[in-house]
């Protein structure tokens, strides 16, 4: 900065910083008169307050005093009661008034309170008795009394009065003519604090048996030695660790200091409001002239600054383009070289050196511009710089051209200001960060992201051209059990693979995309549906082929799920949703397939997403129950057992079968708490039904294989035994046999830890799964169930009742009862009595009934009919 401007801010800062300190100064001398002047103010105006106060005081206790008297010399216990009543309506202030004997014990009381206790209210026997509160919310009261003789001058009793002295407002306020809001007080000899105008929390708290410091205590005892006048001279004090100004004077024929205050905080008050003004109107003063000042300054030291700063930014400007790693050219109207910084134009130093004068449009790269001349003049001729980046084919270079025009003062273009950058990483590194973006790093083939831009494109296409798309979602069978087995290496190795063979696939006809992990999907325009069946079709042929990875054959197959566009979705997400619910389609038949969207498969999904969604609730909301099929011998149709079957009827989807519920349930991970709540319910209902059976009852419940393997099973049946108290002898667990033959060895531990807990074990549906006589052998079970699709036509059927027989003859061989489902006629009973079937269940028998159904059927069972003897 010029020295000029220099010694300019040096005055300015001098000028305005004694300015300041005069004001500053000014106002701390003003301060100090105006808290001296309003401090003695409060202080001169305690003395007249508290002669004041004294005498009004004085005056109401000597009132009081005489009234006392008076009735104490003319008593009559016989007739004092009326004339007490008298007085009290009489005075205002008095709460309470009594005649007590010598003992203090009353004899004659009038008021709106109760003392308990006079005596101690007048310590030493003095006439002013210690202040009391009759209750916790309720106003203090200061006791007064007055001593009866009788003719001999024996004291024979007293005359006793409670007064409110808050409530005589005029004897407090007295002499309050300023404004200013002083404290009395009165107090005794012993710093006992015995009234106080007002009672506030903070300034004189509460004051039954509060005391004043000894400091205060010595400042009143120095009024003594006055001859009871008031102190002259105020007195500083602290009172409940607030600083108090005092002024008082000594009542001796009552032993009372009657004290005048003012909080040093009011003084403050008084102060700061005087002040505030004062101070805001210097502060206002110093901020204008600091901005005045400011003004001046700079206009002052405008020209100054203004050449300063352009021969700054000339410098400035010149070192930038000096040391810009960009290439930065200068030429004139006809791009002729002016001006060059001498830096390399290009990374590899291909480009040639600038020389002024030299045309700059002959040299490369500049001569890449010639094609762009005429764009560049229409920019320039509307305002605008001109931007391009350019590609030179020989060498491989991107460059990035910022043309812009100086003109004269008449607006005329004088010169051109080229700056050119070597881009050509950059221009890689954008190609490499979009291959990542958009395409997939193990089989090459565009992304889920990419996916989605290119089906965009496609459908907008097909809906100007009026054509068809399909979207085929696919995903590799059971290509997790492959990772598994032989590692992640191996599986992408697969993915890969598979790839090649989807282009190959496909060919020019379609679009192949990996979406994530073992999915796939092709997009491909068609005119008929046979069209997608043959492509899917050849898909599927050529992955079938084994694939050969590290000396091992892999065969491959794919799932597909088919939606097409406009037919099933007019937009991206939906063409997906709809072809991954298809997916899922081919997976239930099995995998190895295709299949294409419609709205059935649509319903199914939306039905199992909310059938998920509800059973979650299901168990919380008690919408589930339990109902009971009786299991009857067949010999003489006892009841011999019960089969707990689950129940739900949804307020939202009404009845539910099981086989959905218990499905959806598996899936979503609750089947385990359906479990549990079907054994506790179970049990406990077994208990209920014992009781109306002259016998011993069994109860089966169904197990999943989920709750085999998944879950803590067998503590489960450990803690519902152990609180519900059933005999595990009648607690039978079903497991269906299909399950059981597919995961033998993981569940042989489970079954034999739940028959060391004593309950037995049946296989559910036998004949309809993997039927066995190896692994029956090796299941610790019990019972055979028979299947009803076999019970139901044996009659009839003589293929069903040969295996039916030799089922339950088999069983007995190995030791196990069997147990016929769906009996629903005489005949079919009949028919498995001679096959010698141990029991039999039906509806011949019962149909599923709640708790309360079952037991008024097992009432009515041992009813006698009216035959019977």
């Amino acid at each position: 900065m010029p020295n000029v401007q220099t010694n300019t801010v040096k005055w300015y800062k001098l000028v305005y910083g004694l300015l300041v300190f005069l004001m500053l100064l000014a106002l701390v001398i003003f301060g100090i008169v105006t808290w001296n002047t309003v401090k003695s103010q409060a202080n001169n105006s305690l003395i007249p307050h508290n002669i004041g106060l004294s005498s009004a005081i004085s005056e109401f206790l000597s009132r009081q005093k005489s009234v006392l008297d008076s009735v104490a010399s003319s008593l009559s216990y016989d007739a004092g009661q009326q004339r007490l009543e008298d007085i009290l309506k009489a005075t205002p202030q008095m709460r309470v008034m009594a005649v007590l004997d010598e003992n203090y014990q009353p004899k004659v009381t009038t008021g709106d309170l109760k003392a308990d206790e006079w005596k101690p209210l007048f310590v030493n026997d003095k006439m002013i008795g210690l202040p009391f509160r009759p209750s916790f919310i309720g106003e203090s009261v200061l006791p007064i009394k007055s001593t009866v003789y009788n003719s001999q001058g024996k004291v024979t009793g007293y005359v006793v009065a409670a007064y409110r002295l808050l409530d005589n407002s005029e004897m407090w306020q007295v002499s309050d003519e300023d404004g200013l809001q002083r404290r009395s007080l009165i107090v005794g000899p012993d710093g006992r604090v015995y009234a106080a105008y007002p009672e506030s929390a903070n300034f004189w708290e509460g004051y039954i048996d509060t005391y004043v410091d000894p400091e205060f205590v010595s400042a009143l005892k120095s009024t003594d030695s006055l001859s009871q006048e008031t102190i002259l001279n105020p007195t500083s004090v602290t009172f409940q660790n607030e600083e108090v100004d005092i002024a008082s004077r000594y009542l001796p024929e009552y032993q009372l200091y009657i004290v005048s205050g003012v909080d040093m905080s009011e003084i403050k008050a008084r102060w700061f409001e005087r002040m505030q003004y004062v101070a805001m109107a210097v502060l206002i003063f110093i901020v204008a002239g600091f901005f005045i000042f400011r003004v001046v300054l700079k206009r002052a030291a405008l020209s100054e600054t203004e050449k300063d700063t352009a021969e700054r930014n000339v410098l400035k400007l010149s070192q930038a383009m000096e040391q810009s790693p960009s290439s930065v050219v200068v030429t004139d109207a006809n791009w002729m070289v002016e001006y060059d910084n001498k830096r390399q134009t290009d990374k590899q130093g291909v480009g040639s050196r600038l020389e002024v004068g030299k045309a700059l449009l002959d040299v490369y790269p500049y001569r890449l511009l010639n094609r762009d001349l005429e764009s560049i003049k229409h920019s320039l001729d509307h305002g605008d710089s001109w931007y391009g980046e350019r590609l030179a084919k020989e060498p491989k270079q991107w460059f990035s051209f910022s043309v812009s025009g100086i003109t004269d003062n008449d607006g005329l273009l004088t010169n051109y200001a080229i700056v050119a950058q070597d881009i050509s990483e950059r221009k890689r590194t954008e190609v490499r960060l979009y291959k990542q973006a958009n395409f997939d790093a193990l089989t090459g083939l565009p992304n889920r992201r990419r996916t989605n831009d290119l089906l965009e494109d496609q459908l907008k296409e097909a809906w100007k051209n009026e054509e068809k798309v399909a979207v085929l979602y696919m995903d590799v069978d059971n290509f997790k059990q492959v990772n598994d087995t032989f590692g992640h290496m191996l599986g992408d190795q697969m993915l890969q693979m598979v790839a090649m063979r989807l282009q190959k696939a496909v060919m020019s006809r379609a679009t192949a995309c990996h979406m994530s992990g073992d999915e796939f999907l092709i997009y491909i325009r068609f005119t008929d549906e046979s069209d997608v069946k043959e492509q899917a079709e050849r898909i599927m042929e050529i992955l079938k082929e084994p694939v050969k990875l590290e000396g091992k054959r892999l065969f491959v197959s794919v799932s597909i799920g088919i939606s097409r566009y406009p037919e099933d979705s007019g937009d991206v997400g939906g063409l997906l949703k709809y072809a991954d619910i298809a997916l899922y389609e081919s997976k239930n038949l099995g995998r190895r397939c295709y299949s294409f969207f419609n709205t059935e498969l649509d319903e199914r999904n939306k039905r199992k997403v909310e059938l998920e969604s509800e059973v979650r609730q299901a168990l919380v909301n008690e919408e589930l129950f339990m109902a009971y099929q009786t299991k009857n011998r067949i010999s003489n149709r006892e009841v011999y057992g019960f089969e707990a079957l689950m129940r739900w009827n949804s307020p939202k989807l009404g009845f539910v079968s099981p086989e959905e519920f218990i499905t959806a349930a598996e899936e979503i991970g609750v089947i385990d708490s359906l479990g549990e709540f079907a054994l506790y319910q179970a049990c406990e209902d077994l208990k209920k039904f014992q009781e109306d059976a002259d016998h011993p009852l069994t109860m089966a419940v169904n197990v999943s294989m989920k709750q085999l393997t998944h879950s803590d099973l067998i503590q489960t049946v450990q803690n519902v035994l152990e609180e519900t108290g059933v005999n595990p002898k009648c607690l039978e667990l079903e497991i269906t046999e299909s399950m059981l033959a597919q995961r033998l060895d993981e569940v042989q531990p489970v079954l034999n830890e739940l028959l060391e807990l004593g309950v037995s074990l049946s296989i559910d549906d036998f004949g309809t799964g993997y039927s066995s006589l190896s692994y029956l052998t090796r299941f610790p079970v019990s019972t055979l169930k028979i299947d009803r699709c076999f019970v139901m036509d044996m009659v009839e059927n003589k293929s069903d009742a040969t295996l039916t027989h030799t089922v339950i003859t088999m069983a007995h061989k190995l030791g196990l009862k069997v147990v016929a489902e769906g009996i629903e006629d005489e005949d079919q009973l009949a028919l498995l009595r001679v096959y010698d079937c141990d029991i039999g269940q039906g509806y011949f028998f019962t149909k599923p009934l709640n708790c309360e159904q079952m037991q008024s059927h097992l009432r009515s069972l041992k009813e006698k009919p009216d035959w019977a003897i």
